[in-house]
Order: C-alpha cells, then structure tokens, then sequence
C-alpha cells in the first residue's frame, strides 16, 4: 500500500518547489515507466520507487528484471488518489532528477531547437516528443519557461525526455560565447524567408520565440537568418498563426528534408 508520507510527497511534486526540493519527479502509466526502464540509453533518469497494481507486477517481471527501483503494490483506488492524470493508470514511478552539466560545445555540431519564455506545459511535451522522432537531441530554454519535470511536459512527452536533453540557459548569453560564434542563428518570424525555398544551413540553431509575444528585440543581433511558415489559406480567412509546437514540427522537417 503507498503509506500516507508517500501519499503526501507524492502530490507534493505537483509543485515545482517540492521537486526540487526532493530532486524528484512523477512518472504515470505502462509507457512512461517501461520507456525509463528499458529506454533511458544513459540511465539519467533513475527510477526510485514503483507503485503499481499486483496485477501490473506479475504482468511486468521481465522488464523488472533489469529495474532496481523499490517495488511497492498499490491498489487502483490508492493510485488514482495521487494521480495527476483524469484517467488513473495502473502504475506510477518516482525518478530522480538529474543533476545537469551544460556544455556549450556540445551544441555545435548538430542541430539545436531553442525557446525564449515558453509557458505551456503541453507545448514544450510536444516539442521534445517532436524533437526526438527528427533525431534532435538538444533544446535549450530560457529559465523563465516551464519545468521539464511538470507532470504535463512529462507525459506529454511519451518518453522522448529520456533521449533529448533540455537546458536552461539565458539564450542571449549563450548566444554571446566564443563557442558559439561559429554556429548558425535562424529565427522563425511571422515576415521571413520562406523556409520552402531559402537554403538552411547544416547544424543550425533555430530560435523560436514565447506563445503570444514571439522573439523579443534582444535577440536581432545575433540572428543571421529570419525564416517563416508561409499560409496558404486566402489573406484574411485563415488562422493569425500557427501553434508553436506544431511551428517546430514543421521546421524541424523540412531541416531534416534537406
């Protein structure tokens, strides 16, 4: 059974404050949990502890064979008291969070997503999910963007937090390193280059601005190219803009196109 201090802690880690505190993070359902166990290639992600149905257990031995995790039988009841999710699954993990060393040189010979201020949970999920199916491996935030480790970003993902690594950095600052000199800047704009037919270059980094705001002023002198999404509905009739995850998606494969 999960005792009531788990209970607690585990609905603690809801807020950002108390993962930190704890260096911990919520992993919810069959996917998640078997993507940190059999699919995280560095072992980043450590998994401490599993709650999950006996049902789940007896079904899940192989995998747990290669876990060395705490294992703890819950009921579906228990489980669905501290879920986040609307429809309880049948198991759930706590997993430490990484402590992460940032190297700026390990972003220059690849491409590299980065985002200035993004707010939305499920956004930045889908990104990194997006990011790892087109073999991107970094993404870079601003500190002030949402937690990698909120429970939204985490499922969202669908496991992809295991293959792409994410860092906080101050953008402009890094942009400001010697390492970097030598690194393409692109930024998506509403007025820019059609990516369709402008050339991009290899290994770039691809600037993507907050959800309502889009790149601020601070960021024009370092950005070499300015590229867009062209719309193809009639002016005037369709929608304003596009959805920043869904913006990435389309960058990314038409990068990877080339």
């Amino acid at each position: 059974m999960i005792s009531s201090s788990k209970s607690k802690l585990i609905r603690s880690l809801q807020q950002k404050k108390f993962r930190d505190q704890h260096r911990l993070f919520l992993v919810e359902g069959e996917k998640m949990v078997r993507e940190l166990t059999t699919g995280d290639p560095d072992k980043r992600f450590p998994i401490q502890e599993i709650f999950a149905t006996p049902e789940w257990f007896d079904n899940q031995r192989t995998m747990l064979q290669q876990c060395s995790a705490e294992l703890t039988e819950a009921s579906q009841t228990e489980i669905k008291k501290v879920s986040s999710l609307v429809t309880p699954q049948a198991v759930i993990a706590l997993v430490s969070i990484p402590e992460m060393r940032f190297s700026a040189e390990a972003l220059l010979h690849t491409p590299v997503l980065a985002f200035e201020s993004i707010r939305d949970p499920g956004n930045l999920g889908t990104i990194i999910r997006t990011a790892d199916w087109f073999g991107i491996r970094h993404i870079v935030c601003t500190p002030d963007s949402t937690d990698l480790y909120n429970s939204k970003v985490v499922q969202s993902t669908m496991g992809a937090i295991t293959r792409v690594q994410v860092h906080y950095q101050e953008i402009e600052a890094l942009l400001k390193r010697k390492e970097m000199q030598a690194k393409t800047i692109i930024g998506t704009f509403m007025e820019g280059e059609n990516i369709y037919s402008t050339s991009l270059a290899p290994d770039p980094l691809i600037l993507f601005g907050n959800e309502s705001r889009g790149l601020s002023k601070d960021l024009n002198p370092y950005i070499q190219h300015r590229i867009t999404i062209p719309a193809f509905s009639p002016l005037g009739s369709g929608s304003e803009s596009l959805n920043v995850a869904s913006s990435v998606a389309v960058v990314c494969s038409e990068l990877r196109r080339r």
